[in-house]
């Protein structure tokens, strides 16, 4: 029989900004219809486990969404790694680690995240700048605009058009 199993992840994608506590849904199957959700620091430690149920029951795919509650988040901005998969209640003795269809997105940790701004870069901007003119929205720091925005390699430089996440504590 040339039945197979999946996971996909729909949400968080790749560098996305999460919170404390943040949603993970997509479509997949596991045993008995169990999705396995970890959230691992920039270390590779396990900082949060959780579940989620798939409607596909214990035979098929079906969506699932879980939400993940990091109990001791790292500093604000820290890149972490989410893995979701299949889970496997053979473990340790059978099949993959840690479970079936392993999936991984990266997201940018903020742990008291209420949301964020989006500012498009304009002709003359510094981050500092920035940081000063959105200052009635927030309180928030270069840093953490650079961790926000992956592409921002070197904080010295911005370029015109580009649409930068600003964090907002909640």
């Amino acid at each position: 029989m040339g039945l197979i199993t999946d996971v996909r992840v729909r949400q968080p994608a790749n560098d996305d900004l999460v919170g404390r506590e943040f949603i993970v849904a997509g479509v997949g199957a596991g045993f008995e219809g169990t999705i396995g959700l970890r959230l691992l620091d920039p270390r590779g430690k396990v900082i949060a486990t959780g579940s989620a149920q798939s409607d596909g029951g214990g035979i098929g795919v079906g969506e699932f969404s879980g939400t993940l509650v990091v109990s001791r988040p790292p500093r604000a901005g820290a890149r972490c790694t989410l893995q979701v998969f299949g889970d496997n209640p053979g473990l340790p003795d059978e099949g993959p680690s840690p479970g079936f269809n392993l999936r991984r997105v990266r997201v940018i940790v903020f742990p008291d995240l209420a949301g964020w701004l989006l500012y498009r870069v304009e002709p003359g901007d510094t981050l500092t700048g920035i940081v000063r003119k959105l200052r009635d929205f927030g309180r928030f720091t270069v840093r953490q605009v650079v961790a926000a925005n992956p592409r921002i390699t070197d904080p010295d430089h911005i370029e015109v058009g580009w649409r930068l996440r600003v964090p907002l504590k909640g």
